[in-house]
């Protein structure tokens, strides 16, 4: 069985790292520019092997992510590991040192680290969580096969773009989920709902999904025509399709999820 483990990463490494009484202000005043992290993202840099020396002395309590894979990787069921990043120079850095750590220490078949594009930049919050679906479920997608247990590393990251990637692992029936909060010693497995897109929905959402395909947008005449309004009014309600100048457009989460769900 191959393990693979897809971690949502956050930033508890430089986070517990700057909290640290001792260390100098010019550390401090590192850890608080996400320019400077950026620009020391590499094992070379002097500063990144500093916080690596601290990761290392206790990684459960240094990383997030760590303490949640803790027991997976000591009873060695971590075979590859994708870790997706924010687009920050934070992000980033924490990536990379989790990479290293990893590396070093475990040396799994495969570990790749993932940025992606917008996430955890506020002004860019609907496409950083669009990016992080469809590189998410294409990655699902990829590693379901005979011989292969997917988990989902929940703990890292921002709590509205994990409630959605936990949905979203349910949807593709993922094999586990765990997560750990800082207060809990053991991690604890996330319940996998046999989530399944409303019938009611499936097909207004395909001929949706064709026209955007095809057009970018359905006129809302023809498409209340065939289904009524009601249903028009629940999608918009469910935040599922927006409605411009008499056009029923898809939300771009919308168009990624059906682009990888067989409805």
């Amino acid at each position: 069985m191959i393990h693979c483990h897809l971690v949502i990463c956050g930033t508890s490494i430089i986070d517990n790292y700057s909290r640290i009484p001792t260390i100098p202000d010019e550390d401090k005043r590192i850890c608080e520019n996400d320019h400077e992290l950026l620009e020391r993202s590499s094992p070379a840099n002097p500063f990144f092997l500093k916080v690596y020396e601290h990761l290392k002395r206790d990684p459960w309590k240094a990383s997030a992510e760590l303490n949640a894979m803790r027991k997976y990787l000591e009873n060695g069921l971590v075979n590859e590991v994708y870790l997706y990043h924010t687009d920050t120079g934070k992000g980033k850095f924490c990536a990379t040192m989790l990479e290293k750590y990893l590396r070093d220490i475990y040396m799994p078949q495969k570990i790749e680290s993932i940025r992606v594009e917008g996430f955890g930049i506020k002004e860019y919050f609907e496409d950083g969580l669009v990016n992080l679906l469809d590189k998410l479920m294409d990655k699902i997608q990829k590693l379901t096969k005979p011989g292969n247990k997917i988990y989902l590393n929940a703990t890292g990251g921002f709590k509205p773009e994990n409630a959605i990637t936990v949905i979203v692992a349910s949807l593709l029936n993922i094999n586990e989920i765990y997560y750990i909060h800082e207060k809990l010693i053991e991690p604890i497995k996330l319940p996998i709902l046999p989530i399944t897109i409303n019938p009611k929905y499936t097909k207004i959402l395909k001929e949706l999904h064709q026209e955007h395909k095809l057009h970018g947008f359905t006129p809302k005449t023809r498409i209340e025509k065939e289904y009524g309004s009601e249903i028009i009014n629940e999608l918009k309600e469910r935040n599922l399709v927006k409605e411009e100048n008499g056009k029923i457009i898809l939300r771009k989460w919308t168009e990624i999820m059906i682009k990888h769900i067989k409805l």
